[in-house]
């Protein structure tokens, strides 16, 4: 008996034991699922923090982003790589040369990039509607007010333009010199420099006459896809192998030929164009081919990536354009031009223009004197991509009058805007999937290493423009070039002084720099 009730108090000690354990076990089990689960909590909470902040940053520019196209690199590099850190710069770079290279509004595309980078679909949707809402908005809310307020307002948004456009200025030089100081030495520095004064002689050939008063017909005053379009000849057919001089001495004399024929000048008749477009076209083709075949990548094409963004945005553009298509059967056609518009739209902001011109003016959609009168004139004293806004403009013209309603404009004026946005993320996905398939070639290499100097040449002809035509054409006066001088003289003169209390530890925001530009700018047109 006693041997057996020690063997039952074993075994009820085992029991005791193996359900102590098992307590412990789910104790333990139910300690770490909550771990997980609050640790699932917290990086969801920051996700949302990071989507929330990058929506706000992208809404942020889109108000401030005065000069539009590639006046806005400089600006939302400050703000995502610099101040908030949402992407990295080498990320930034990759969107920003993806941008410059495919049709639509560059800052979309760039806003596209970073939002997919940060946040993934939503964050691709989220961040390029916000870049380009708020252009977008203003512009149809100047419309509708113009139509009711007269000029009185249009010339005082002018006004404010004015010192913005300043500030933007001074924001392109110190974009530029930031380029020359990245250089990782000094030869490197100083072709980085040749590069950017050659980019700016090509592109910026008139506004500097423009600027010093001279009556001298240009040689070049290349546009910025002629510039591209030339730089990107040269890469792709030396295969991004530029010392080999098989292929530089070739690529560099049918260069020349080019700028030659498409320059100002047409010191080679313009009747080439065509042949010498044609076999820089065959050559750069089969350049990319080779290096195609000859490149070891064995990355998939990510084709669920593509399809998945195609289809978002193609929904995206039915979900705005429901109210259009219900109001008028012009709706759809007017969704197509809008989408062909912005496949056609290489070139930066102001080639747009042509490209609507042909389109919506001469295809019977706006008559001339509301494009260029109402459209066009308000869109250019507002901040955001030329593009989206034009589009938006055009739209809402459109729509107001079929009734004259307001209420309509605004419906056909969200088909505008999603076209816009839509048809620019969309190409964006297409070429960045590519780029991301390849991004081991010679050529990419290249590309991102003097894409940089490029696009600094072309924003210094940018910076010259907004002066002669943006700055010195709002001010209307007689002795208007006077007061434009002074005007920005007085605006860079103050955000120097604020440049140089934030490097000594002082926190300006760059809202604040904004509202004291506009402010000096709108106070001194309205005196002097």
């Amino acid at each position: 008996d006693d041997v057996e009730s020690r063997g039952l108090g074993d075994v009820y000690k085992r029991q005791i034991y193996n359900e102590r354990q098992y307590n412990i076990m789910n104790i333990t089990a139910i300690q770490i699922s909550e771990k997980r689960q609050k640790v699932k909590t917290s990086d969801e909470s920051i996700k949302m923090r990071k989507f929330i902040s990058m929506t706000a940053t992208m809404l942020k520019i889109g108000f401030i982003g005065f000069g539009g196209g590639s006046a806005l690199i400089p600006v939302i590099e400050e703000e995502v790589v610099e101040k908030d850190k949402i992407v990295s710069e080498e990320e930034f770079n990759d969107d920003v040369m993806i941008a410059s290279i495919t049709p639509g509004a560059l800052p979309v595309e760039v806003a596209t990039g970073i939002g997919r980078q940060s946040s993934g679909l939503k964050g691709m949707a989220a961040a390029a509607t916000a870049m380009a809402l708020p252009g977008a908005l203003l512009t149809v809310l100047l419309q509708a007010v113009i139509s009711s307020a007269g000029s009185m307002v249009k010339s005082q948004i002018n006004y404010l333009s004015v010192g913005i456009s300043a500030f933007i200025i001074l924001t392109l030089l110190a974009y530029s010199l930031g380029t020359v100081r990245q250089a990782v030495n000094k030869r490197e520095g100083q072709l980085y420099s040749l590069i950017i004064l050659g980019v700016f002689l090509l592109s910026g050939e008139k506004s500097i006459y423009q600027l010093f008063g001279l009556n001298i017909k240009p040689i070049f005053a290349l546009s910025t896809i002629q510039v591209l379009g030339a730089a990107f000849f040269v890469i792709l057919f030396t295969k991004g192998h530029l010392r080999c001089l098989r292929r530089s001495i070739p690529a560099v004399s049918i260069t020349g030929c080019y700028l030659l024929c498409v320059g100002s000048a047409h010191i080679i008749p313009l009747a080439a164009k065509p042949f010498i477009l044609a076999l820089m076209a065959v050559l750069a083709v089969l350049g990319l081919a080779q290096s195609v075949l000859e490149s070891p990548q064995k990355k998939a094409f990510p084709v669920k990536r593509l399809v998945t963004s195609v289809g978002f945005w193609l929904i995206f553009v039915a979900m705005f354009s429901i109210p259009a298509i219900f109001l008028t059967a012009k709706a759809l056609r007017f969704i197509g031009m809008g989408w062909l518009s912005s496949v056609m739209s290489f070139g930066g902001g102001d080639a747009y223009l042509s490209v609507a011109q042909g389109l919506f003016v001469e295809g019977g959609v706006i008559n001339n004197a509301d494009f260029y009168g109402n459209v066009v004139s308000v869109a250019n004293a507002l901040p955001g991509s030329i593009l989206c806004k034009i589009l938006t403009g055009i739209a809402y013209d459109v729509g107001y009058n079929l009734n004259g309603s307001i209420i309509e404009g605004l419906f056909v004026a969200l088909s505008g805007f999603a076209c816009s946005v839509a048809a620019s993320g969309a190409i964006f996905e297409l070429v960045f999937c590519v780029y991301e398939k390849y991004e081991s070639l010679q050529i990419f290499a290249v590309v991102k290493h003097f894409i940089r100097p490029i696009i600094s040449g072309l924003l210094l002809t940018v910076a010259v423009s907004l002066y002669t035509s943006g700055i010195c054409g709002q001010i209307q006066a007689g002795s208007g070039s006077n007061i434009a001088l002074i005007i920005t003289l007085l605006v860079l003169a103050v955000n120097l002084i604020l440049m140089k209390l934030q490097k000594n530890g002082k926190n300006i925001h760059l809202i604040w720099k904004i509202l004291i530009s506009a402010g000096i700018s709108f106070i001194g047109c309205n005196i002097l």
